[in-house]
């Protein structure tokens, strides 16, 4: 393939995701070595997070008329994370790999349209990722039930014990 039509090709999928991707995370992965940058790749593929290294001139061109701001932090080797789904789990996948690795930071994001700078993905990456906030609001939507359950079925049962005790006193009496 010419290097033209590559780069046609690339710009037109860059345009594709930032329309369609719930979020893209721009990171610097200078310093990983190419066995880390695939050991990356893996973690967040088996996820269904897509790994991609980006030429600035590309991002800038598919990015630069929806998030203008792109433009100030695409410096430097730059790569992305594209998510079509949950924003916050391939954040905090990156961030602990950086954290084990000692290597990488994030740039940037672009959330549903919108620019996130560094520390505000930072931010993101120590939230709770949208399966674990569902478990929470699970738990405290069923602890009160199990509560409402537990009085009900105390009450009845008490109810049943003094309907036995009334029937034994009336059996007792005659």
């Amino acid at each position: 393939m010419k290097t033209r039509e590559w780069k046609t090709r690339m710009l037109e999928q860059l345009r594709q995701w930032g329309e369609e991707a719930t979020m893209i995370a721009l990171f610097d992965f200078k310093g990983l070595t190419v066995a880390e940058m695939n050991d990356l790749r893996k973690q967040l593929k088996e996820k269904g997070y897509v790994v991609k290294v980006v030429k600035n001139n590309l991002m800038k061109l598919a990015l630069q008329e929806k998030v203008p701001e792109i433009v100030d932090v695409l410096v430097g080797p730059t790569a992305i994370i594209v998510s079509f789904g949950d924003e916050v789990e391939p954040v905090k996948i990156f961030a602990d790999f950086s954290k084990e690795v000692e290597k990488g930071e994030f740039k940037a994001a672009v959330m549903h349209g919108q620019f996130l700078s560094k520390d505000e993905v930072l931010r993101l990456s120590k939230l709770p990722s949208a399966q674990e906030l569902r478990a929470q609001v699970v738990g405290a939507v069923a602890g009160p039930l199990y509560g409402i359950v537990g009085v009900l079925s105390g009450v009845m049962r008490n109810l049943v014990y003094a309907l036995n005790a009334i029937k034994e006193k009336k059996e007792k009496e005659g």
